[in-house]
């Protein structure tokens, strides 16, 4: 606690009588009529001490905030009495929060009382110095201090409801402002209806908006929208005038006024004096607009007359408007330049964050991004075509239908390993046997009657019979190949890839018709479907490897050993289907029909030219198509 001298406003005093204080009348109409809190406080402390018959003198002390101490604001009977044998009690009722009282010098007695804010703190020190030490005097003066210290605490609760309202007052006047500039895009619109919104609601003769221009130099102060003034000259003496007095307050990053308001008194306001002589104008204030980054601009009023002045709330409401609005007008600047503004301020944030002297781990990833742009210009590698790959059968033979017929037993299936002459399925043959043994009745039946015809000496019958015992000859000949037939069996050892007839029992079939396909094991083929961009690198003979997606660690070493000429539609390129023969031994568990992705290797190059010749290519060819 700091107990300086100042000089207070006595207002009115009590009179004084011996050692002790009288009452005087003229002291309640001194205290219900003061005009100042000085003159308040003061009358305030001398009618306490006038009710209170042993007082002989009385101090009070509030809390200052800018010094970060109490100090005397009234002192009675006289403001020029040393006071620091007060000290002791003063900070031992401000540490507990309660009335205290000392024995002094000479048979006096100190008291002190606090006065308690509402959430607690300690905000005023009241100090009685008593003729006495009697617990009846120490007592009655307790009792007077609690009763009058009702005035001050009704007091300061009536100043933080006018503060607490004038706040609110001021968030609604930002809020609607912020409201307002989200109405337009455009940053000079926005700022346009700031400032005459501003001018007509909150009573400025004159308001202006300025941003920060970041070119060649030092950033600079240029006029971006003044109130009731769709175009102005930027060039004009005014608007040179008014950006150099924005300069000094962005300068000096902080509010600035003219005539100095009570907080801004150690602001440097040349450049505002100079707009005042310059003009009508008498009175000008101006405060930041900022952002996350920094100070982006300045908002500047002015008054053409000497009342109102300017007050503190004038400056806390241009700073709550100013707060809120100071990103929106940047973001609107930034998001309407040109592209080359862009990337001028995200080529020098970069730059700044690489080239600074802070965050260490952005440099060292740079640093690691241009080793590694090097190394890829410099240091080559195996450059590989790579595409989708299907696994198929080197030899693939197909079991047809022998005639037409119905489907008997069906034993095997695809994904079955058969041995050559394995039964894959067998036709239904009731209707062949009965055929052979009509055709054999019919045979018997005709050499009866050829025997007879010739028993006669009928040499055209006997012809014509014979005939026709060749004829059911041949049919009999016919259903005993078909019914050997009937039994359909595996051409090759190998695996059935196609082919599955145990649902269709009974089912007919045509014939011809191809029912089973068997490629041998360990003789596979692999289909690459090669993108039409990439198909010039690939020659005959080259080299590679298979990745199936079931072994997808197991890559497998192949030859292409042709190019087909036949494009296919793929999904989302055009492909040409490259054939390659599988190297070295197979394992046992690979099947036909597995898909995978195959690297075919070309030969070495630059790893930037690998990396880049896809785009490399698309740029060549959209250039082309540009040219006339």
């Amino acid at each position: 606690m700091n107990i300086t001298d100042r000089h207070t406003d006595t207002a009115a005093a009590p009179t004084r009588t011996g050692e002790v204080m009288r009452f005087d009348s003229s002291l309640w109409s001194a205290f219900l009529n003061a005009r100042s809190a000085s003159a308040y406080l003061t009358s305030w402390l001398a009618v306490l001490i006038s009710r209170v018959d042993a007082a002989r003198m009385a101090v009070l002390l509030q809390a200052d905030t800018g010094a970060g101490a109490f100090v005397p604001v009234a002192v009675v009977p006289d403001p020029r009495r040393d006071l620091s044998h007060l000290k002791e009690i003063a900070e031992a009722a401000i540490n507990s929060a309660r009335p205290v009282s000392l024995p002094g010098d000479d048979g006096l007695m100190l008291v002190a009382y606090p006065i308690l804010t509402q959430t607690g703190g300690v905000r005023t020190v009241a100090v009685l110095e008593l003729v006495g030490q009697g617990a009846e005097i120490q007592q009655k003066a307790l009792q007077e201090l609690h009763w009058a210290a009702g005035w001050l605490s009704s007091r300061a609760w009536e100043e933080d409801a006018r503060s607490e309202m004038a706040r609110v007052v001021r968030s609604g006047v930002a809020i609607d402002m912020l409201a307002l500039a989200g109405e337009h895009r455009k940053p000079a619109a926005c700022a346009m209806a700031l400032v005459n919104e501003m001018h007509a609601r909150l009573g400025y003769d004159h308001v202006a908006i300025g941003m920060v221009r970041r070119r060649r130099g030092a950033p600079r102060i240029a006029l971006l929208a003044m109130s009731h003034a769709a175009w102005f000259r930027r060039r004009s003496r005014a608007a040179e005038l008014l950006e150099t007095a924005m300069e000094e307050s962005f300068d000096q990053r902080g509010a600035v006024s003219y005539p100095p308001l009570p907080g801004l008194d150690r602001a440097i306001s040349v450049a505002h004096g100079d707009l005042i002589k310059a003009g009508r104008i008498r009175q000008v204030l101006s405060v930041l607009l900022s952002d996350d980054e920094g100070p982006v601009g300045v908002l500047s009023v002015e008054r053409r007359k000497d009342e109102p002045r300017f007050d503190e709330n004038d400056h806390l409401t241009l700073e709550a408007v100013a707060a809120l609005i100071g990103p929106v007008l940047e973001t609107k600047r930034r998001g309407n330049r040109w592209l080359a503004g862009r990337l001028v301020d995200t080529i020098g944030h970069a730059l700044g964050v690489v080239l600074g002297p802070r965050r260490l781990s952005w440099k060292l990833l740079t640093l690691a991004v241009i080793a590694a742009v090097v190394a890829a210009t410099v240091m080559t590698g195996p450059f590989r075509v790579q595409s989708e790959a299907v696994l198929r059968g080197a030899i693939q033979r197909a079991a047809t239908a022998p005639f037409a017929g119905f489907i008997a037993a069906a034993p095997l299936r695809a994904g079955d390993r058969v041995a050559v002459g394995d039964e894959l399925a067998r036709l239904e043959d009731t209707d062949l046997r009965l055929e052979l043994l009509r055709t054999r009745s019919e045979m018997d039946r005709l050499s009866v009657q050829a025997r007879d015809a010739m028993a006669r000496y009928e040499r055209a019958q006997f012809a014509a019979l014979e005939a026709q015992i060749e004829q059911a000859r041949a049919q009999a000949n016919l259903a005993e190949a078909q019914l050997g037939r009937t039994r359909i069996t595996a051409p090759i050892a190998g695996t059935i890839v196609q082919g599955d007839l145990s649902q269709r029992l009974g089912a007919p079939v045509q014939a011809g018709e191809v029912l089973f396909e068997i490629v041998p094991d360990a003789a596979y083929r692999v289909d690459i479907f090669v993108d039409e961009r990439d198909l010039r690198f690939v020659e005959l003979g080259q080299q590679g490897h298979l990745a199936l997606t079931g072994h997808p660690s197991d890559a497998l070493p192949m030859t292409v050993t042709r190019i087909t000429p036949v494009a296919e539609a793929r999904e989302g390129f055009n492909a040409f289907r490259v054939e390659a023969l599988l190297d070295g031994t197979v394992p046992d568990d690979i099947r036909p029909g597995m898909e995978g992705r195959a690297k075919i290797g070309i030969d070495e190059r630059r790893y930037v030219w690998i990396w880049s010749r896809r785009m490399v290519d698309w740029m060549r060819q959209k250039l082309w198509t540009w040219q006339p």
